[in-house]
């Protein structure tokens, strides 16, 4: 018969094996998101210093941009411009960032360029700067970009502090996932961003973010996936932080920029989002204002044409006797808006019934959704010369993109057709060279006209809405 102490250690032991056993099957468990994100600030440098960075600024960075809407036709790719110099300021606390680069496109365009988005009091205001021009003041939503970002307000919210800080909130019950990016394991868990929600990739070798992913709203693409992938963490002052970021979206390059270096907690590099004192009424104004604004004016060059000048990107106006039409919808929303707004206000009695694109490029399509101007697209192709079907008498000849480009206002008989002046029913042609619509330079100072203007014949055309 066994003794009471061999019997008693035996109980320990089973008791022991029990809680060993309970440990063990603890551990073997999926990590939680929030186990992860924990390790991932740690790693960072932790939760008390990554919540300590009120302003981040990335320095010096070069790489490459895509989907800047620059091809010769529709169906062509993208060419990828170059991006050198690219700082980058976001003032986490003001909410206020600002994109600083020189972009290098085909061609020997180069530009360099600054979009800031900074406060008037409570109110946000836009700022560009673009080849030493003098600073254009415009509403946040005017604002755009061809630097890591389409918007410096996208920056403020797809950095890695705001990441980081949204994942270590994230629900306690969240189980991580096992996934792959670039062909290694990662674990995949999600948190909330505000009013949307982020999924992030943790790296289980550094325990850092490897990558974040959720859905943009681009002007022009829409609503796209888009996955940005952090690379080269480096110690900043106790903090490490990445200094190379990739950026998808759609699943096609996107942006893709190494930084030399970063600062945190700059106040002198933040004077960068400080309205300069020769705009500082401008962006009162701005301010102040109920409406999405672009700078732009308009001016009598012809009888019953106008030049619609705006900050980088312009239009052409048409007058007919009981409407008007536009050549070029440039570059924003915010400038179709503006300019809706000014037609209206000229012209009381006269809405916009056609528009006309030259050529494919956002900086002359971008506008075309602006939400109250009811505009007609004209899609063009080169291969046979002639136009896609498109709306009622408005037609395009894109012959060669900055080659012979020009644009004809031609007549249809019967309904919705152009009223044209004088009673001749003949077409009205314009070319698009003067003052120049184009974004680089004034298309005739690039290449030769043709001797003629040729007016296509109508072959099925239909509305578009």
């Amino acid at each position: 018969m066994r003794s009471r102490r061999e019997l008693g250690l035996r109980c320990v032991a089973v008791v022991l094996a029990a809680v060993c056993a309970l440990s063990a099957g603890a551990c073997s468990e999926p990590p939680t998101t929030r186990r992860l994100a924990d390790e991932a600030i740690e790693a960072m440098g932790g939760a008390d210093r990554v919540r300590a960075v009120r302003s981040l600024v990335l320095k010096r960075g070069a790489g490459t941009r895509s989907r800047l809407g620059q091809n010769v036709r529709a169906a062509a790719a993208d060419p990828k411009a170059v991006l050198v110099d690219v700082t980058e300021t976001l003032d986490l606390a003001g909410g206020r960032a600002a994109l600083q680069y020189e972009i290098r496109m085909d061609e020997g365009f180069t530009q360099e360029r600054q979009e800031i988005l900074t406060r008037h009091g409570d109110s946000l205001v836009g700022l560009e700067r673009v080849g030493g021009r003098p600073p254009a003041v415009m509403s946040a939503a005017a604002l755009f970009s061809w630097g890591t970002q389409h918007t410096p307000a996208m920056a403020l919210r797809r950095n890695v502090i705001t990441v980081a800080l949204a994942a270590i909130a994230a629900d306690v019950s969240e189980v991580a996932e096992d996934r792959e990016l670039a062909g290694l394991p990662v674990k995949f868990g999600r948190a909330a961003l505000k009013d949307e929600t982020i999924g992030i990739y943790f790296d289980p070798r550094s325990h850092l973010i490897a990558a974040y992913e959720t859905i943009d709203t681009e002007p022009i693409l829409g609503d796209v996936p888009a996955r940005y992938v952090l690379d080269d963490y480096r110690d900043v002052d106790g903090i490490k932080l990445p200094h190379r970021i990739s950026i998808s979206k759609g699943g096609a390059h996107y942006a893709d920029v190494r930084f030399t270096s970063t600062s945190f907690n700059d106040a002198d590099a933040l004077t960068v989002l400080d309205i300069p004192p020769e705009v500082a009424d401008a962006a009162a104004a701005v301010a102040a204002g109920d409406n999405d604004y672009s700078p732009l004016t308009l001016t009598a060059i012809a009888d019953d044409v106008y030049f619609a000048q705006g900050y980088s990107h312009h239009s052409l106006v048409v007058e007919f006797p009981s409407y008007l039409a536009v050549v070029e919808a440039a570059y924003t929303d915010a400038q179709s808006a503006t300019l809706a707004r000014v037609l209206a206000e000229q012209f009381p009695k006269k809405p916009i019934r056609y528009a006309a694109v030259t050529h494919y490029h956002y900086d002359h399509t971008g506008g075309v959704r602006a939400g109250d101007v009811k505009w007609i697209l004209v899609a063009v192709e080169r291969r046979d010369r002639n136009t896609e079907p498109g709306p009622d008498a408005v037609v395009v000849d894109a012959r060669g993109h900055h080659v012979d480009q020009h644009l004809v206002l031609a007549d249809r008989p019967g309904r919705q057709h152009l009223e044209l002046h004088r009673g001749d029913r003949r077409a009205v042609a314009l070319l698009a060279d003067r003052p120049g619509v184009h974004l680089r330079r004034h298309n005739a100072e690039r290449r030769d006209f043709p001797d003629g203007v040729k007016v296509f014949r109508r072959r099925g055309f239909r509305r578009i809405e």
